[in-house]
């Protein structure tokens, strides 16, 4: 992923043809070893590789390092979350762990170098999220403000569906693109796709600087620029409702009205207990904060004998009542104190 993970070995690119035989002979070392493993889609007109990214849905008790070392037999391995590289051949190799249940929508997500990339801008501009897991909404406790807590909800991690969704030509993709510019085609024919969510105005400082090392978005860009499109500008509250009927839709297509409706009751009884009990409540106690969690745990303990039960007890009592039960408390430490 990237190419420039291994420091103390050295590695190089590899030309196209090399590149599709020194793939075979990994995928062919991984037969009968991994239950589970694929390369992300590559453009064949591409002239050269600097790394080979390997997806691989692994069990539990396999350990992936030593695995490495027997097959491969590499000078460096580097352990990056769930990604190991190291080198063979004087060439990286990235192995990719994945839950089998997001291995489909990973190797998609990953493939033509920035695919992923590309629709999670647009999806992002939507109102929507798109990653290696899927296509997902948060769901939070108000409406368009990213200031409040909110919840993942997974609308979909088929591949086909995800797709459809968005308006992308699934047989297309099936099928293949010869070129660069018939991927970008494909990108553009979204049914959601705007010139200007790419406009570098639209990304934040952090997200311009990603997307400045990334050659296929740089490409795209070039791409879009040579072509005479004209959108009109919308409001923000324009686009605002744009985002809410996009959302609508989205969980009537994925049938996730219920769990979305589920998830912003969830978020509302949470910032309801959060009022009604939390650490501010114990601040005065010993001129200091370093013993809230403490004295809220002993607290917690007169209620109920497990985190389900004191959780039940503030949902069935009132405001009052619980301040009330504080003092009573914050009154008896200071007595023993005192005493």
């Amino acid at each position: 992923m990237g190419g420039n993970a291994l420091k103390n070995v050295v590695t190089r690119r590899y030309a196209r043809n090399e590149y599709y035989i020194l793939k075979e002979r990994i995928l062919n070392k991984l037969q009968g070893r991994i239950d589970q493993f694929d390369v992300p889609r590559e453009f064949p007109c591409k002239e050269s590789f600097g790394d080979i990214d390997v997806l691989m849905v692994c069990q539990s008790s396999m350990n992936i390092r030593n695995l490495i070392e027997e097959l491969f037999n590499p000078n460096e391995i580097v352990m990056n979350g769930d990604v190991y590289s190291f080198d063979f051949e004087q060439f990286q190799v990235d192995f990719i762990l994945v839950p089998e249940e997001q291995f489909d929508n990973a190797t998609v997500y990953l493939s033509y170098s920035d695919l992923g990339g590309l629709i999670g801008n647009i999806c992002h501009k939507i109102g929507l999220k798109y990653g290696m897991q899927g296509l997902w909404m948060n769901v939070h406790t108000q409406e368009f403000d990213p200031t409040t807590t909110s919840t993942k909800l997974i609308l979909s991690r088929n591949v086909k569906e995800i797709f459809d969704f968005l308006g992308y030509n699934y047989e297309q993709y099936m099928k293949g693109f010869d070129s660069e510019n018939d991927f970008f085609q494909w990108i553009i024919d979204g049914k959601y796709f705007r010139c200007v969510y790419f406009d570098d105005q639209q990304l934040n400082h952090a997200h311009r600087q990603r997307t400045s090392k990334r050659p296929i978005y740089i490409k795209f860009r070039a791409y879009l620029n040579q072509l005479s499109k004209s959108e009109t500008n919308e409001s923000s509250q324009d686009h605002n409702e744009f985002i809410r009927k996009i959302r609508q839709q989205a969980l009537i297509y994925f049938k996730k009205e219920e769990d979305y409706h589920q998830g912003l009751c969830q978020r509302e009884e949470k910032r309801q207990l959060k009022d009604k009990y939390n650490g501010r409540y114990f601040c005065d106690i010993d001129d200091g904060k370093h013993m809230v969690r403490v004295h809220m745990k002993n607290f917690e303990k007169r209620f109920g004998k497990t985190d389900e039960e004191f959780h039940q007890w503030i949902v069935d009592t009132d405001h009052d009542t619980i301040k009330l039960e504080i003092e009573k408390y914050k009154n008896e430490i200071k007595h023993s104190q005192s005493s």
